[in-house]
């Protein structure tokens, strides 16, 4: 059951793939900012996933997201994703990747649940 407060932490190495100049969000060999966001949105994704009934998934639908500090491939991240309100189908979400103590990145991000099933069938109509 989701709960207002519920928080997961999930942690990873940037690789290679995930920099600016491979994802072409930029020039250089640093983490970029579609993978700080990516990895933010998949951890809401997952706190929210493990709580939901079968068949019942989240889509993303709003990010707002501040990338502060520069990391390397082979840096060690954390990200904390919190709950902070339900809506309705729509949940809000407190985002923030650390590097050691240092803040990397924080933000908000909203997700809304949906029945897989019924959501893809609209969009193949």
């Amino acid at each position: 059951m989701l709960k207002e407060g519920m928080q997961l932490i999930q942690s990873k190495v940037v690789n290679e793939g995930e920099t600016a100049a491979k994802v072409a969000s930029g020039a250089l060999e640093v983490f970029s900012t579609p993978m700080l966001i990516a990895f933010m949105e998949n951890t809401a994704f997952n706190l929210a996933q493990k709580e939901l009934a079968e068949g019942d998934t989240t889509v993303g639908i709003s990010v707002n997201i501040k990338h502060l500090k520069a990391n390397l491939i082979g840096d060690k991240l954390s990200c904390i994703a919190t709950l902070e309100k339900i809506d309705g189908k729509k949940l809000d979400f407190s985002v923030k990747v650390l590097h050691g103590e240092t803040v990397v990145g924080e933000g908000e991000h909203s997700r809304f649940i949906v029945n897989e099933k019924k959501f893809l069938e609209k969009l193949n109509k």
